[in-house]
């Protein structure tokens, strides 16, 4: 095992370093937990050199410290913290942190309220709409990621192009012009980590502050989000079987600078939009010069029948944003998604790129870009569209009690989640609570109050046995609700 080499020490302001200074600075740093309980410090002789100051005194008061206790030293070794300081480091270091003011703005606070886009830290029954992982195959990432360390070289450890690797983008055209039917090419695409963080920069090029917005009423919370940062006006769109109202987003704002619409597999509610109202959202856009913005989160993920055809494949106007993700069917660590864009916007959102995080790493993006020219990503695809839609059939076969009650879902065969709804708003909500189970409510993701409600199942990560015996919960909460009603 390679030895440390010893903590970095804390630096001291003063021009000239006395001995009182380098004491009082240590000795602070050990009990504010700056110097963690057992941590390794320097050789006095490296110290010394850190702090330009002789070595003997150094030597005087790692000696001091030894005598007082908060440090100890061994022969061979090397000079540690004492374990015994975490029973005074840690109230320490949390009454300084209470101190600290909390100074967020009005805007700041509203949006940070907003939850929506944190995963939650142990998967259950029903918070896992993330990839699961138990079918990846590791040993395949492991060799295209070697490769890609091998091909870069040193180019991994540099900036990489805000627009993405070229092969990556490439490979992304590739592929969505075989899998969803998109007729683009490489200079269309730009990486990015996550769909989030694109349509966080897309709004941002595209919309001033006050320009009105079309969202999907429910609608995802983090798409909302990101245009309540850029200062849009809101206007909130109903979803019915068909998805987005289109009739009624052009009553309420026939100007709207963008829509945003999830066409395939409307989250949360799962209905898809119909052809008719894919073609009415585009003649709308042409004749208003308005934008769409598609996104397709989990497009790949369809259990009959071949995938539903893309809004931006339909697009003859160039006014459809697509935004992609590969986290959601590699892995959510993976942290690479895409947006696909009309020539004109590659470049200014690629310079507003630079102006967020700059770029993604390179290794990353190499390693899969590999990994869809072998024709390994599309061998995954097919794998995993097979082990979600068993999932979503052995949760639909256990949720069949809950017809009998009133409880409805979208026939869509789609995605890794399902919405159940009852036009009990009250009845919903004392189910939720009585179930044990871990439920978004489909009321957190509405902007109109209505008097149903619905249960958001987000099932992507869980095994079979974990979906069957979460719907036994719900149905067994359903089922003793009623009867206490009834009672």
């Amino acid at each position: 095992m390679r030895r440390s080499r010893g903590a970095l020490l804390p630096p001291i302001r003063a021009v000239r370093v006395r001995r009182g200074d380098l004491y009082r600075t240590l000795r602070s740093a050990v009990l504010d937990g700056v110097l963690a309980p057992g941590e390794r410090l320097p050789s006095t002789r490296q110290a010394a050199a850190d702090y330009g100051v002789s070595r003997g005194m150094l030597e005087e008061v790692f000696a001091q410290l030894t005598d007082e206790g908060f440090l100890h030293r061994a022969v061979g070794r090397g000079t540690f913290v004492t374990s015994t300081m975490s029973r005074l480091s840690a109230p320490a270091s949390r009454n300084r942190a209470q101190r600290a003011p909390v100074t967020a703005s009005r805007r700041g606070a509203r949006i940070a309220a907003n939850a929506a886009c944190r995963e939650p830290e142990r998967l259950r029954a029903f918070n896992a709409g993330v990839a699961d992982t138990s079918e990846f195959p590791w040993k395949t990432w492991l060799r295209m990621q070697a490769r890609a360390a091998r091909e870069l070289g040193r180019n991994a450890l540099t900036f990489a192009d805000p627009r993405g690797l070229p092969n990556l983008r490439a490979a992304i055209a590739r592929y969505l012009a075989q899998f969803r039917g998109i007729r683009c090419h490489a200079g269309q695409v730009i990486v990015f980590n996550s769909s989030q963080q694109a349509l966080n920069a897309i709004s941002v090029l595209l919309l001033d502050r006050g320009d009105p917005v079309w969202i999907e009423d429910p609608c995802y919370l983090g798409a909302r989000a990101a245009f309540t940062l850029a200062g849009a006006k809101i206007t909130p769109v109903a979803v019915d079987d068909e998805g987005i109202r289109v009739d009624a987003g052009i009553r309420r704002s026939p100007r709207a600078r963008l829509a945003y619409v999830t066409p395939t597999h409307q989250y949360p509610s799962g209905v898809a939009l119909s052809l008719e109202r894919r073609i009415s959202l585009l003649e709308w856009a042409a004749q208003n010069k308005s934008w769409i913005v598609e996104d397709d989160y989990d497009g790949e993920f369809r259990y009959e029948g071949q995938p539903l055809t893309a809004l931006h494949a339909l697009d003859s106007h160039a006014r459809v944003l697509y935004v992609g993700t590969l986290n959601k069917s590699m892995f959510v660590s993976l942290r690479l998604a895409y947006a696909v864009l009309p020539e004109g916007l590659v470049e200014p959102l690629a310079n507003l790129r630079t102006q967020l995080d700059g770029f993604t790493p390179a290794l990353q993006q190499m390693a899969m870009s590999l990994l869809m020219d072998e024709g390994h990503f599309s061998s995954h695809l097919r794998r995993m569209r097979s082990v979600y839609g068993t999932k979503r059939t052995a949760l639909i076969e256990s949720l069949a009690p809950l017809r009998r009650l009133g409880w409805s879902w979208a026939g869509n065969p789609a995605g890794m989640h399902l919405l159940v709804r009852h036009e009990r708003g009250d009845y919903v909500r004392s189910v939720a609570a009585s179930s044990g189970l871990e439920l978004a409510l489909l009321s957190a993701y509405r902007v109109a109050h209505r008097s149903d409600d619905g249960l958001l199942l987000r099932f992507g990560a869980l095994d079979e046995a974990t979906v069957r015996a979460g719907a036994a919960a719900l149905v067994h909460a359903a089922t003793s609700t009623i009867q206490r009603r009834k009672s």
